[in-house]
């Protein structure tokens, strides 16, 4: 099979291959998601290994590359390092939207990486059911990345919650009142820690203490969350995908949930 790793990190590349060495198995290393676009122009590629998250030196994440796979039919593995806390939403992100076979920790060595590739060249490329990638994958809807990110405002003010610190400066930043932004750290709260609890090695924040009614104690451990998570909520592939899905609705309970906690300030 010819066989490419998107990864910024050269070495990363070279790791797969010395793997599959010896095997009738063709890999190539492409260190952007950009020359990732170009390459599939030209060349065919029968199964890929992904990073989600890039340097500061490409504008592209591995959602954009996760894009052009799926356009040119090429299935794909997410080959991550193990420590995803700031990681946590592309692999969501990858499992809802793009599917891949499976999640591959860095840390496999060339025996496992072997035996993954050799499976798939097996089973014509059937999905590997295992632990780590059942964690990312959404089988409830609205999903867990879809609780958090419901909107394109949604995701406006989660961009502009990691690099404000005050609820009028993310307001303003946003083109929205301030009480819309009372209202969304209400209402996103709880999809926030739900993804920390699930999917996250980070210590879990605490839910609010029973009667405090602080708007500073939703807003400081969001907006810890959002600056964790920066890249995501600045991404442009991000945005894309928000843009085209259909607006998620709050489910009754959530609603019930929003108001409990508006009424804890009043």
């Amino acid at each position: 099979m010819r066989i490419v790793v998107v990864d910024d990190i050269l070495e990363i590349g070279h790791t797969v291959a010395q793997s599959l060495r010896g095997t009738a198995h063709d890999v190539h290393t492409l260190l952007t998601p950009r020359a990732l676009a170009v390459a599939l122009r030209e060349q065919r590629f029968d199964l890929a290994f992904v990073d989600v998250d890039f340097s500061y030196e490409s504008p592209e994440t591995g959602l954009t590359a996760l894009r052009h796979l799926a356009a040119h039919g090429v299935p794909s593995v997410i080959y991550s390092a193990d420590s995803e806390d700031n990681r946590v939403l592309f692999l969501l992100a990858a499992f809802q939207f793009y599917r891949p076979l499976t999640l591959l920790s860095k840390r496999a060595n060339a025996d496992e990486i072997r035996e993954l590739v050799d499976d798939f060249q097996r089973s014509g490329m059937t999905t590997v059911t295992d632990k780590e990638g059942d964690r990312y994958r959404s089988r409830d809807r609205p999903s867990l990345l879809d609780g958090l990110v419901r909107s394109p405002v949604d995701l406006t003010i989660w961009e502009n919650l990691s690099t404000h610190v005050t609820r009028t400066e993310i307001a303003m930043a946003s083109f929205v009142s301030p009480r819309t932004v009372d209202y969304f750290l209400a209402e996103h709260y709880d999809a926030m820690l739900a993804i920390q609890s699930l999917h996250s090695r980070a210590p879990i924040i605490s839910v609010l203490p029973d009667g405090d009614g602080s708007k500073k104690h939703f807003l400081a451990p969001m907006h810890a969350f959002a600056v964790t998570h920066f890249r995501f909520f600045q991404d442009p592939e991000v945005r894309a995908l928000v843009v085209e899905r259909p607006v998620v609705r709050v489910s009754t309970e959530a609603s019930r949930g929003v108001q409990r906690r508006r009424g804890r300030r009043r």
